[in-house]
């Protein structure tokens, strides 16, 4: 096993981890960061070969914690192999393991500036390297982390590349995940027609089939759903097809974090403000607050208390309007483009 191998290769590799332990090696990690990161250690590019394995078998790892949804042991690993290459100079899967990184502080909802900083230290990276064979994957991960705080009209345009990307170089898991962020950025966005939005997921799903690939089916399927509703209310462009939810009190089950952004926004839009307001709880009780699928809604929810108190004045709900707006505000130093529009 990875960890076996860890072990000989001289990593010392916790029986367990806690949530208390990574949340303080996220901090040191950072604080490592901003101590090394510099030209010099740039062009420090690590020669042992040991430790570009040592790092392969971290991600391979982190990847088996992922798939296993324990979150905090995934930002051990990453955290780990950070402080590995900040210690011992760059090699190229840093551009790779700082992106993730970067996803990581977003989760908290703190250090933004810090976390937009690192992703993009990260792409700069990446050119320092020929990783052609692992561009549509870091162009995905920069989107994924930190892409809501660029115009998502560029985030459309990057990803449209690196759909293409991913599927030439035969890497479609990807590209598949790069039409769902597409297509929630085309209709954040309004970039483009409905209709022609719809017929887009259609060919994404289309092209699903032919690759028999599930992953990204239910988020793609979520996507349809809320522009069907918005062109016509499903009577003519609905499909029999819906996405599975799985099982809804697993904490882990990420479908449910687009389930609950997708039904905020096609109750607010269909002027279903109670339905729009149950779903926005249920999506702040589960989302982490860095999440762009968190800001989302709560601006969507902002708007329903908003038309509420115009039919009824609430002095609770007008505080909680307030503090939405403050929250905003916050919002829009981070990524003023979409936060106006």
């Amino acid at each position: 096993t990875c960890s076996s191998i860890l072990t000989q290769l001289g990593e010392t590799i916790p029986d367990s981890v806690d949530p208390e332990v990574v949340g303080a090696m996220i901090p040191e990690t950072l604080r490592k960061y901003d101590e090394v990161y510099c030209d010099d250690w740039l062009g420090k590019k690590t020669e042992d070969y040991t430790l570009r394995y040592v790092i392969r078998f971290y991600l391979q790892m982190s990847q088996a914690a992922f798939f296993s949804k324990a979150p905090h042991i995934v930002a051990y690993f990453f955290c780990k192999v950070a402080q590995l290459s900040l210690e011992n100079g760059v090699c190229q899967h840093t551009p790779l393991v700082f992106l993730q990184l970067s996803s990581i502080i977003m989760r908290s909802g703190n250090n933004i500036a810090c976390a937009h900083r690192i992703a993009k230290d990260a792409v700069a990276l990446s050119e320092r390297f020929n990783l052609s064979d692992q561009m549509a994957q870091l162009s995905f991960l920069f989107t994924n982390a930190v892409g809501h705080l660029e115009w998502f009209h560029a985030g459309v345009q990057r990803l449209r590349v690196c759909f293409d990307s991913a599927l030439s170089s035969g890497n479609a898991e990807i590209g598949f995940f790069c039409a769902v962020q597409l297509v929630n950025y085309s209709i954040l966005s309004g970039e483009k027609e409905l209709t022609s939005l719809l017929k887009d997921i259609d060919y994404y799903l289309h092209l699903l089939e032919t690759y028999k690939s599930e992953v990204s089916k239910n988020f793609l399927l979520s996507s349809r759903e809320t522009v069907s509703m918005l062109i016509d209310k499903g009577e003519a462009t609905s499909i029999e097809a819906k996405e599975n939810l799985g099982d809804v009190t697993d904490p882990g089950n990420i479908i449910l974090d687009t389930f609950y952004c997708h039904q905020v926004l096609r109750n607010f839009w269909l002027g279903y403000g109670e339905r729009c307001r149950h779903f926005a709880q249920k999506g702040f009780a589960r989302i982490p607050q860095g999440k762009y699928f968190f800001h989302i809604i709560k601006f969507y929810y902002g708007l329903s208390l908003l038309e509420m108190l115009k039919k009824k004045l609430n002095s609770a709900r007008q505080k909680e309007v307030e503090e939405i707006i403050e929250s905003m505000k916050v919002a829009v130093k981070h990524a003023d483009s979409n936060i106006r529009n």
